[in-house]
């Protein structure tokens, strides 16, 4: 993404100086996988945003460095926790935490990078309780919000309780409320009134879920060159996401029968699924709906964006942070 290349060598540089620091050494047991997973690349979105937003008030980010990297620390936690839980085994293209070393020293390596993102944050100087007070709600709502997701996956495809706000609620905590919080975070340290600062949050929110959903539609529908993931994995492991829900509510009688079917079918190849599932969402026209609330979402930060009170030369790079996001390949 454009709007956040000149970010990235900063954070990347700043990250590589605090985990090189004596007090992150021994026992290597510990810290070798907090390194390993901090140094295994990611875009660097969220302290990305944190700088950005700094930025747009200060035209300066260098006194949010810290809080970027703070951010960005906590984020590669929950990373190493979610892929324990998820069962995954590769994470940016290399083996994960717990995969290349164990389960055992991933959760403890977990938590030792929560508590580096803490000790980051002291670097905040005066900002410190105010963004405290940001990191520890916003902490609660992601694990809220992974809660939220585990229940779901476990909640028959028919229950009342799969409902499209439902979802909208768990990535609303589990993805959004992260963006959010880096750019109020940034907006803060930038000297942004603390009505701007609550601007920004609810910019971030918006296009958080929307990001979201926008997955959710590339995971069917995208092109994996471009994706970067293999397509259809949502549908081969019976995912409750914005598409099949929205198929539910939209079609009827023995489609919607096949569609409940399909999903907890353990016999049927996974070429077969997804083509028969992705049969029944056109016909339910559910990429076509997904992509007009994207649309509402992307609208609605505009909006904010617009109401922030600073000139728009200064609001440059968020747009064109936000235009990379609408504009993603389909």
């Amino acid at each position: 993404m454009k709007s956040i290349e000149g970010y990235q060598d900063v954070i990347n540089q700043a990250i590589e100086e605090r985990i090189n620091r004596r007090d992150f050494q021994e026992p290597t047991g510990l810290y070798d996988p907090c390194k390993y997973i901090l140094q295994n690349g990611g875009k660097r979105v969220r302290a990305s945003l944190v700088l950005m937003a700094s930025k747009m008030f200060s035209n300066s980010y260098m006194q949010a460095i810290p809080v970027a990297i703070a951010f960005e620390t906590f984020h590669n936690f929950t990373l190493i926790h979610d892929d324990i839980m998820d069962k995954a085994s590769i994470r940016r293209g290399k083996p994960t935490v717990h995969v290349k070393w164990n389960e055992n020293t991933a959760i403890l390596s977990g938590d030792a990078v929560m508590i580096m993102a803490y000790r980051f944050f002291e670097e905040s100087g005066e900002y410190m309780p105010k963004l405290f007070n940001l990191l520890n709600t916003t902490a609660l709502e992601v694990c809220e919000g992974q809660q939220y997701d585990i229940d779901l996956e476990l909640t028959h495809v028919q229950s009342p309780e799969v409902t499209m706000p439902a979802y909208i609620k768990m990535i609303e905590l589990k993805t959004s409320v992260l963006l959010a919080a880096c750019l109020k975070a940034g907006a803060i340290v930038g000297g942004a009134s603390a009505a701007d600062a609550d601007k920004l949050y609810e910019v971030g929110r918006n296009i958080g879920i929307a990001f979201q959903l926008q997955d959710d539609v590339l995971d069917s529908y995208g092109n994996e060159a471009t994706f970067g993931k293999r397509i259809g994995g949502d549908i081969s492991e019976n995912k409750k996401t914005c598409l099949l829900i929205s198929a539910l509510n939209t079609l009827q009688g023995a489609d919607r029968n096949a569609l409940v079917q399909l999903v907890s079918d353990t016999t049927i190849s996974e070429k077969d699924k997804l083509e028969q599932v992705r049969a029944l969402y056109n016909k339910a026209q559910v990429k076509e709906t997904t992509l007009e609330q994207i649309k509402d979402y992307f609208s609605k930060a505009s909006t904010i964006v617009d109401a922030i009170s600073i000139p728009d030369s200064q609001k440059t790079e968020l747009r064109l942070f936000m235009n990379e996001l609408i504009n993603r390949i389909y």
